[in-house]
Protein backbone atom coordinates (compact mmCIF):
# COMPACT_ATOMS: atom_id res chain seq x y z
CA UNK A 1 0.00 0.00 0.00
CA UNK A 2 2.85 2.39 0.82
CA UNK A 3 4.41 1.70 -2.56
CA UNK A 4 1.17 2.60 -4.33
CA UNK A 5 0.93 5.87 -2.42
CA UNK A 6 4.57 6.65 -3.22
CA UNK A 7 4.05 5.94 -6.92
CA UNK A 8 0.94 8.13 -6.99
CA UNK A 9 2.81 10.98 -5.26
CA UNK A 10 5.63 10.74 -7.79
CA UNK A 11 3.12 10.82 -10.65
CA UNK A 12 1.32 13.84 -9.14
CA UNK A 13 4.66 15.63 -8.67
CA UNK A 14 5.68 14.92 -12.26
CA UNK A 15 2.33 16.13 -13.61
CA UNK A 16 2.48 19.28 -11.45
CA UNK A 17 5.96 20.04 -12.78
CA UNK A 18 4.81 19.63 -16.38
CA UNK A 19 1.79 21.86 -15.72
CA UNK A 20 4.10 24.55 -14.33
CA UNK A 21 6.33 24.40 -17.43
CA UNK A 22 3.37 24.58 -19.81
CA UNK A 23 1.71 27.43 -17.88
CA UNK A 24 4.97 29.40 -17.87
CA UNK A 25 5.26 29.06 -21.65
CA UNK A 26 1.56 29.81 -22.20
CA UNK A 27 1.74 33.00 -20.17
CA UNK A 28 4.97 34.08 -21.90
CA UNK A 29 3.25 33.66 -25.27
CA UNK A 30 0.12 35.45 -24.06
CA UNK A 31 2.00 38.56 -22.90
CA UNK A 32 4.43 38.52 -25.84
CA UNK A 33 7.67 37.95 -23.96
CA UNK A 34 9.25 35.72 -26.62
CA UNK A 35 8.51 37.42 -29.90
CA UNK A 36 11.07 36.80 -32.60
CA UNK A 37 12.11 39.90 -34.52
CA UNK A 38 12.75 38.03 -37.77
CA UNK A 39 10.31 35.13 -37.69
CA UNK A 40 6.56 34.87 -37.19
CA UNK A 41 7.00 32.03 -34.69
CA UNK A 42 8.10 32.49 -31.06
CA UNK A 43 11.69 31.81 -30.06
CA UNK A 44 11.96 28.28 -28.62
CA UNK A 45 15.09 29.09 -26.59
CA UNK A 46 13.33 32.04 -25.00
CA UNK A 47 10.31 29.90 -24.11
CA UNK A 48 12.48 27.29 -22.41
CA UNK A 49 14.31 29.88 -20.26
CA UNK A 50 11.78 32.65 -19.54
CA UNK A 51 10.41 33.09 -16.01
CA UNK A 52 7.10 34.94 -16.15
CA UNK A 53 6.05 34.79 -12.51
CA UNK A 54 7.91 35.01 -9.21
CA UNK A 55 7.29 31.44 -8.06
CA UNK A 56 6.41 28.06 -9.53
CA UNK A 57 3.47 28.01 -7.08
CA UNK A 58 1.83 30.84 -9.04
CA UNK A 59 2.23 28.86 -12.25
CA UNK A 60 0.65 25.84 -10.59
CA UNK A 61 -2.20 27.96 -9.18
CA UNK A 62 -2.99 29.63 -12.51
CA UNK A 63 -2.57 26.36 -14.37
CA UNK A 64 -5.16 24.70 -12.16
CA UNK A 65 -7.64 27.60 -11.98
CA UNK A 66 -7.38 29.46 -15.32
CA UNK A 67 -10.50 29.23 -17.47
CA UNK A 68 -10.27 30.77 -20.96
Amino acid sequence: MKAVVLVLLVIIGFMANQLVVIENQRYALMVGMCKSATLAVPDANCLSQVQTRTSWLWHLYYGLTYRP
